[in-house]
């Protein structure tokens, strides 16, 4: 297992040196077959207590005036979630931002603020300090699998895709109820 951040991954991947990959480009390297594997939405989360915590399902007004943590700047998600609020002309407070959805839940989990983030990290971090909620408003979440086009699999190669796309699987169903 060789964690990777993009460019690296597709670099990595065009190369042929991998033999399999998780992503969530939209479109696949040079010699690289791109495969859907699990198409979900972001979540709200929040610090155990907080008042949002009362609500099913969150509305962009219902974070209006929140102390709101970010995303960085230039990250796709937070140009989308950005653009969910300035289309419902929602002001937040944003003093806080990160590279990190790992890190957005932390800074949550302490009480900072509350946050958007994918429903992988929030689905792996929630517990009694950090509380998850779907919103109204879908802003997707997608990860794809990569397969090296060109280079000969490795023996546990199907083993590994088929375990990955079962996993998905089970987490699309659980996403659609």
């Amino acid at each position: 297992m060789h964690p990777l951040e993009s460019p690296w991954l597709e670099q990595a991947m065009s190369e042929q040196r991998f033999d399999l990959g998780l992503s969530e480009i939209q479109e696949a390297p040079a010699g690289v077959a791109l495969q859907p594997l699990l198409k979900v939405n972001e979540v709200a989360v929040l610090p155990r207590d907080h008042s949002l915590c009362r609500k099913a399902r969150l509305q962009p007004r219902d974070f209006t005036g929140e102390r709101f943590i970010s995303l960085a700047v230039g990250d796709p998600y937070r140009t989308a979630i950005d653009a969910m609020f300035d289309d419902a002309k929602v002001h937040r407070a944003t003093p806080l931002e990160t590279t990190s959805a790992v890190a957005v839940c932390a800074m949550v989990r302490q009480g900072l603020g509350v946050a958007i983030v994918n429903p992988l990290t929030a689905l792996e971090l929630s517990g009694p300090d950090l509380v998850v909620r779907p919103l109204t408003v879908a802003i997707a979440y997608q990860v794809n699998m990569l397969l090296p086009e060109i280079a000969a699999p490795h023996p546990l190669q199907g083993v590994l895709a088929d375990t990955v796309r079962k996993a998905c699987a089970a987490l699309n169903y659980h996403h659609s109820l």
